[in-house]
């Protein structure tokens, strides 16, 4: 690699990371954080006047949502301490709204309807997909693997994995993956 040209020739112009992580806590809820940070390959001037440097954070957002077995919202921190313009924190308050939703079918579809257009953040709706698959790649898996197992605990577990039925290709009903999930 040459400076930010790439093997293929390529300028990067624009790096976007997203990671989301799952945490078992110790009251036995979850806790599913999502971050987002976005940086420039350039100097960059933001609208009210801010220079942001190449390679600097101008977007860097965190959503934590805590969860229960049957991934119910009970609370949700929402941190912006990089963005473009002040105005961005104004809608924080606004994902409290969250609290009491259930991550599942129709999800996708309950989070544009609160915070779609000037009722959210774009950056932190998008990033609410993600940590909804974070979700369901932590809650039942830990519950069947690592966290500590109880007859509840199993059930959790199944009722997770028949929700997953027919959610894509691999998991069609008549397929062998939902087959042995079924089992």
């Amino acid at each position: 690699m040459n400076g930010d040209i790439d093997e293929w020739g390529r300028r990067l112009i624009h790096r976007r990371t997203v990671i989301c992580k799952g945490f078992l806590r110790a009251d036995g809820l979850w806790d599913i954080e999502g971050r987002l940070d976005d940086s420039k390959s350039h100097p960059m001037t933001l609208v009210q006047g801010r220079v942001v440097s190449a390679g600097e954070t101008y977007h860097g957002m965190l959503i934590r949502l805590t969860l229960d077995d049957d991934f119910i919202v009970h609370e949700v921190q929402v941190s912006m301490p990089h963005v473009p313009t002040s105005e961005c924190r104004g809608v924080v308050q606004a994902y409290q709204s969250l609290i009491g939703e259930r991550i599942g079918p129709g999800f996708s579809r309950r989070i544009k309807e609160l915070f779609g257009g000037v009722g959210g953040c774009v950056h932190l709706t998008e990033l609410l997909l993600p940590i909804a698959t974070t979700a369901f790649q932590t809650i039942p898996m830990a519950r069947a693997t690592v966290a500590p197992r109880t007859t509840a605990d199993a059930e959790a577990f199944d009722k997770a994995a028949n929700g997953l039925i027919n959610s894509c290709h691999a998991l069609r009903e008549d397929g062998p993956v939902a087959l042995i999930l079924k089992s």
